[in-house]
């Protein structure tokens, strides 16, 4: 009877970690994204990108190559990508085949010259019933560029405008001299 009752609890308890809620699951999924990102792991950072989207790109290894090129360009004039965060998904929806879902992302760059934080809304896409999400930078176009390029997107899904960057600037601009007017 004791081991019926240990096998019980633990298949219970398993099967209660195996059922993380959806939100969970994309805020999960999204900081592994982001921390791909900070650390210039480009390999994973584009698993989490919609196949059709890496296609027009010209192709994974492309897109690779040429977030590669950004990040090392960024870098040879001081600048890094030093944090992204994530804030709760919004409400999750099902249409046409897929879940999706939006949810604020915070990104912290660093430079030579300034600080720069900006937030803006990602775009989270399931094809598999919730068990892997593909994000996009909803903020990176204007809506109706939007419906272009994800044209399945829900009429539902909601995306907020994005803030305005905030920037911290850390020395004199050449060519300036002295304080504020």
């Amino acid at each position: 009877m004791k081991y019926i009752l240990i096998f019980a609890l633990l298949t219970s308890t398993f099967q209660l970690l195996k059922a993380q809620p959806l939100e969970t699951v994309i805020k999960s999924q999204a900081i592994q994204m982001g921390k791909a990102m900070v650390v210039g792991d480009t390999k994973t950072f584009s698993k989490f990108m919609l196949p059709e989207l890496m296609a027009a790109g010209g192709g994974g290894e492309k897109v690779m190559r040429q977030m590669d090129s950004a990040i090392n360009l960024f870098k040879q004039f001081g600048g890094q990508v030093s944090r992204i965060t994530y804030g709760q998904p919004a409400k999750v929806v099902k249409y046409k085949k897929e879940l999706q879902t939006h949810l604020p992302q915070t990104t912290e760059l660093t430079s030579d010259i300034a600080d720069v934080s900006f937030t803006s809304s990602i775009i989270a896409i399931s094809r598999d019933n919730g068990k892997n999400w593909y994000f996009y930078d909803a903020n990176m176009l204007q809506s109706t560029n939007l419906k272009d390029k994800l044209p399945a997107l829900s009429p539902d899904v909601k995306i907020p405008p994005g803030e305005k960057p905030k920037i911290i600037m850390k020395q004199e601009m050449p060519g300036k001299e002295g304080g504020s007017d």
